[in-house]
């Protein structure tokens, strides 16, 4: 996975293998059918649009840090 992707559609593809585009609308708390347009190239998104996303990339990826399993 890259560090940086100059698109929606390029994030979609290096996240592909572990989330589906749906998942990862919402974990970015975006529309469904929105994300789809942004992957599609359809529509571009705004400014606010694309920091909200890469805002809640960086809270979703500390998550799974902070998860452990007490049992057996």
């Amino acid at each position: 996975m890259k560090g940086n992707c100059k698109n929606i559609k390029e994030l979609t593809v290096d996240f592909s293998p572990y989330m589906s585009a749906g998942a990862f609308a919402r974990i970015c708390g975006i529309n469904e059918g929105q994300m789809r347009h942004y992957v599609s190239g359809i529509r571009n998104p705004s400014q606010i649009t694309t920091d909200k996303i890469n805002e809640k990339i960086r809270i979703f990826a500390e998550e799974p840090a902070n998860v452990q399993i007490t049992g057996a």
